[in-house]
C-alpha cells in the first residue's frame, strides 16, 4: 500500500486496519479453542500498520496546505479528515490557479481581470498560509454551488456542459464577484 498523503491512502489504511482487527480476533478465538496459531505474521502485520500511521502523520506534520493546529494527527481518524482537507484545498488552489491564466485580448477589460486576479490570490493565500476556519470558508468559497469561482471556471473551462440556467446563474455571479467587463469578456470569447 502507498502511504501516500491522500483520502484513498487513508481510506486504505482503515481497511488495512479492520483486516487486522479482525485477524487478530480470529487468533484469539483460535487461542481461546486452544488450538495452535502462529503469531509472528500478526505481529508484523501490527508492526507494518503502525510504521504506516507514522509515516502518514511525519507527512501530515510538514504538509503545506494544512493549518500548524492540523498538522499533529497520529490517530487513524485525524489522518483521514487531514487528508480530506489536503484534497479539498488542493482541488481548490487546482481551479484557482486555472483562473489566474485566464486572460482578456481586449485592453478595456484589464482593470476587472486584475481585480479578479487579486482576489483569487487572496483566497490561494488564505488557503496556504490561514487559518484552520480561513482555509475551510475559503474552499467553500471556491467549490460552494453559488462561488463566483466556480461559475468563472465552469464558463471557462465548459460551458457547452452546462444548462440555460446554470449559464444564467453563473453569468450573475460572475457579474457580482468580478464585475460586468469580466464578464461580457468571457461571454464574447476575449477571455480564456
Amino acid at each position: 500500500m502507498s502511504n501516500e498523503i491522500t483520502p484513498q491512502s487513508a481510506e486504505s489504511l482503515r481497511m488495512r486496519m479492520q483486516d487486522l482487527a479482525g485477524m487478530m480476533q480470529r487468533t484469539a478465538d483460535s487461542l481461546q479453542r486452544g488450538e495452535s496459531v502462529e503469531l509472528s505474521y500478526i505481529a508484523d502485520e501490527i508492526r507494518n500498520v503502525q510504521n504506516l500511521i507514522g509515516s502518514m502523520a511525519d507527512k501530515l506534520r510538514d504538509h503545506p496546505l494544512l493549518a500548524p493546529m492540523e498538522r499533529s494527527a497520529t490517530d487513524l481518524q485525524g489522518i483521514i479528515d487531514s487528508c480530506r482537507s489536503i484534497q479539498l484545498r488542493q482541488d481548490a488552489i487546482d481551479k484557482l490557479n486555472r483562473l489566474q491564466l485566464v486572460k482578456s485580448f481586449d485592453e478595456t477589460d484589464r482593470d476587472g481581470f486584475d481585480k479578479m486576479s487579486s482576489l483569487v490570490n487572496s483566497v490561494i493565500t488564505k488557503l496556504t498560509s490561514g487559518s484552520v476556519d480561513d482555509r475551510k470558508r475559503a474552499v467553500e468559497q471556491v467549490m460552494s454551488p453559488d462561488s463566483a469561482y466556480r461559475a468563472l471556471y465552469e464558463m471557462i473551462t465548459r460551458p457547452e456542459e452546462l444548462s440555460d440556467d446554470r449559464w444564467m446563474d453563473n453569468q450573475r455571479q460572475i457579474t457580482d464577484a468580478f464585475g460586468r467587463n469580466v464578464t461580457m469578456a468571457v461571454l464574447r470569447g476575449r477571455a480564456r
